[in-house]
């Protein structure tokens, strides 16, 4: 890494910018004509700073359950942010939920509008993408929120209209309601996919004595959704146990889909893999140079 005037902004070797400034880690690129534009990357920082003094202005409203907000106070951001997760139709689903994936997609979309052609930002794994005519990425996605391998790789290019790619599941940064190690979601946008990755993770919960749980109020005391029950340790499950999660997904998953609010679903729920459709286009075969590699 190379260090800048900016303590919170680090340039990578490869030439993206590693932002880190209050919850905020992010690594951003973006690239015209195969060449990255590593100065435009760390005026992004600017954005990001003014993302969060936005979504901040909304929290006593983005931090309550959709039936309880009062829209008319909102603007911007925090607009957003209650409409994605109302397109959700989650009840107990706080916009909250989308934090992460709205940052995403501000950064990646002033990015795009200063003439970038590719634009990877990637928000603690919360991935906005901004594709041109001929641009691809490589992506690996991870089974378990905490693993490192890539069991399962995906070509996207701009063909695909895929803007939003994110994770949620047991042991992420953000709590979760349900068992599975990790849900992926893509999405027209990364505001969606993070809704709907939070949601469809949280509808893979059973009730097992190897579920352990408690309230999220009592492991934070600022949480979103203090006076619901989370996940806090699976031990082992049995067959019948998992594959009634993954039915609850599968449900979910095709709900959101038939929405229209996203593409594709991966999960793992202890080492049993699902996927919807069963047939995705986008998982690679062979190799391509050109690619950026994310690993998600």
């Amino acid at each position: 890494m190379k260090r800048t005037n900016n303590p919170e902004c680090q340039i990578l070797k490869d030439g993206r910018v590693y932002i880190e400034h209050g919850p905020v880690s992010m690594v951003v690129m973006a690239s015209k004509s195969a060449k990255v534009l590593t100065g435009l990357c760390l005026n992004s920082f600017e954005i990001v700073k003014q993302a969060l003094a936005e979504i901040a202005g909304g929290l006593g409203e983005l931090t309550r359950y959709p039936d309880q907000i009062n829209m008319r106070n909102l603007e911007g951001l925090p607009l957003r942010m209650v409409k994605a997760v109302k397109q959700v139709e989650e009840p107990t689903l706080t916009p909250m939920a989308t934090v992460a994936g709205v940052i995403s997609d501000t950064v990646a979309d002033w990015l795009k509008e200063q003439g970038a052609d590719k634009v990877i930002v990637n928000n603690g794994g919360d991935i906005a993408l901004r594709l041109e005519e001929g641009q691809t990425v490589r992506m690996g996605i991870q089974s378990n929120v905490n693993g490192t391998s890539m069991e399962t790789i995906v070509w996207i290019n701009a063909k695909d209209h895929i803007g939003g790619v994110c994770t949620s599941g047991l042991g992420g940064r953000s709590f979760t309601r349900g068992i599975a190690n990790a849900v992926t979601i893509f999405s027209d946008r990364c505001i969606l996919a993070d809704a709907c990755a939070t949601h469809i993770a949280n509808s893979s919960y059973v009730e097992s004595p190897n579920v352990h749980t408690a309230l999220a109020g009592n492991l934070r005391t600022d949480s979103d959704i203090a006076d619901l029950s989370v996940v806090t340790k699976v031990v082992k499950l049995n067959k019948r146990e998992i594959e009634q999660g993954l039915g609850q997904i599968q449900q979910a998953s095709v709900r959101q889909i038939k929405k229209g609010n996203l593409k594709y679903v991966f999960a793992d729920i202890c080492g049993t893999k699902f996927q919807w459709p069963a047939s995705i286009p986008i998982i690679a075969a062979g190799n391509n140079n050109h690619s950026q590699e994310i690993k998600e």
